[in-house]
């Protein structure tokens, strides 16, 4: 599905000074300026993402009130099929694609290939160093947040006490695991390597059941298919709570997250307007929209978000993905083989 939003009916000059950091010098101003000119020349910058259309939407929304004149083409695509889409099309020399987002632990397939750009963000934009990942070719946008969720029509409140209960005979074929296994890794960074991969062992000889997708798994917890998940999200948990769904998340450490990133290309059909969107979109705006459709956004921080808030004050420690991508990457291969073998 594709969101789109086009405004030219507003003054630039505006547009400038509610992007440019407080202290920006005549250079940043002028370096943030022609790429709003070229971009207003190029006319639309398109997005791969995974988040809903909604957040697609009321972000271009506020986006547009910044940049007048740029269309925001945002396409709702996983981050597996989005980077295979995003080499196949680098390959045939036609790519279509201006930014994308995705955890670390997929970025490592663009970099492999040269295909993201690497800019001065910290120079010209005023974003945080801390906040510009791999040398300038990733910016951290948000985190995604996977603790263990269940169904509280089937399980009672703090039965769920660690990790290691789901690997329990009274487990067996009751929980839900979402097929990627991207909390594995991140456990591994928590716990080491041998231990996180022999809980998982004993989680598969518990008999879960495999559902890919983290949305798809709380739905299928929703619906009572499974009494708890592993591999879903918090932020969906709470949205669904909100819908009347009977699900929580446990509070359990340590919660793995994710850190979402966002990448303008290399060769990116609109590269001024894939500079201005990707700067733009980690920024406040973005992640309230976020949030407000999602519920997922920074768990720490001065953008830290209500979970974050909840996190911290429940004094769960936070697991993050480690900036060391082609591990990551790794790691998810050999977990995802392992739940993958499961029959």
């Amino acid at each position: 599905m594709v969101a789109r939003l086009k405004r030219r009916d507003f003054l630039g000059g505006l547009a400038m000074a509610a992007v440019l950091p407080s202290a920006a010098t005549a250079d940043d101003q002028a370096a943030i300026h022609r790429l709003y000119e070229g971009a207003k020349v190029e006319g639309k910058v398109v997005y791969f993402t995974s988040n809903d259309v909604i957040v697609s939407r009321e972000s271009a929304r506020a986006f547009a009130l910044k940049f007048p004149g740029i269309e925001v083409e945002a396409y709702k695509i996983e981050p597996g099929p989005a980077m295979e889409r995003i080499i196949g099309e680098s390959s045939a020399g036609r790519l279509s694609c201006d930014v994308t987002d995705g955890p670390i632990a997929y970025t490592q397939l663009l970099f492999d290939r040269d295909l993201a750009l690497a800019y001065p963000w910290t120079e010209v934009f005023g974003i945080d160093s801390g906040d510009a990942l791999f040398g300038g070719r990733a910016l951290y946008a948000y985190n995604l947040d996977c603790p263990i969720a269940y169904n509280t029509q089937l399980v009672a409140r703090d039965a769920i006490r660690s990790w290691e209960d789901l690997t329990q005979p009274a487990w067996n074929g009751k929980v839900l695991l979402e097929a990627r296994g991207i909390v594995f890794p991140l456990l591994a960074l928590a716990w080491g390597e041998d231990k996180a991969y022999d809980y998982l062992k004993r989680l598969i000889a518990n008999r879960p059941i495999i559902i890919k997708g983290g949305t798809q798994a709380l739905e299928a917890l929703a619906g009572g298919q499974g009494a708890a998940a592993v591999g879903g999200y918090g932020g969906r948990v709470m949205q669904f709570q909100k819908e009347g769904a009977p699900v929580e998340w446990a509070r359990v450490s340590p919660v793995p997250a994710m850190i979402y990133t966002h990448m303008a290309l290399k060769g990116a059909p609109h590269p001024n307007a894939a500079v201005l969107w990707a700067a733009w979109s980690i920024g406040r705006e973005h992640l309230a929209a976020l949030y407000a459709a999602q519920s997922f956004g920074r768990l720490s921080g001065p953008n830290i978000s209500p979970l974050g808030v909840t996190m911290r004050d429940a004094g769960l420690d936070i697991v993050y993905e480690s900036a060391d991508a082609a591990n990551m990457q790794r790691m998810l291969v050999k977990a995802g083989a392992m739940i993958g073998g499961l029959k």
